[in-house]
């Protein structure tokens, strides 16, 4: 059975925090590149985009394991 990642995402940052960052939520492998952020329409909700396809909206859970899953395939949080 596959452990659960329980670890921090961007979203559960205060700005007071050391590694806060501002949404969007950029993620990039090479020239790829995927973009998370709140639903502003539908609070506990998130809008995912990859490059310039149809944004898909995730559920906060599954935003969290989506994230998760692109830092495991080698994508990295923009600066």
């Amino acid at each position: 059975m596959k452990k659960k990642n329980t670890a921090q995402v961007p979203w559960d940052l205060s700005i007071e925090d050391e590694k806060y960052k501002e949404e969007p939520w950029i993620l990039k492998k090479g020239k790829e590149h995927v973009t998370i952020e709140r639903n502003k329409h539908e609070r506990g909700k998130f809008h995912l985009q990859k490059d310039e396809e149809r944004k898909l909206s995730l559920t906060a859970l599954q935003a969290r394991l989506t994230y998760h899953q692109l830092i495991e395939f080698g994508y990295k949080l923009r600066k």
